[in-house]
């Protein structure tokens, strides 16, 4: 009984220590997309303010 309940907390043991590195990969990756999503934000942001230039510029003509 006491060798089944050890191997039991060993698998139990592995399999935490695989979720935890599991977890941080992910989060890894989370902050990666973070910051992408913040350049994307930027480019968004001039990208509008050049296509306003270009009606301001095109409603000139």
């Amino acid at each position: 009984m006491d060798a089944k309940l050890l191997q039991k907390i060993e698998e139990l043991t592995l399999y935490t220590i695989q979720q935890e590195k599991e977890i941080k990969a992910q989060k890894e990756v989370i902050m990666i997309q973070q910051k992408d999503i913040e350049k994307l934000k930027k480019l968004s942001y001039r990208l509008s303010r050049l296509e306003n230039i270009l009606k301001l510029i095109s409603n000139k003509e």
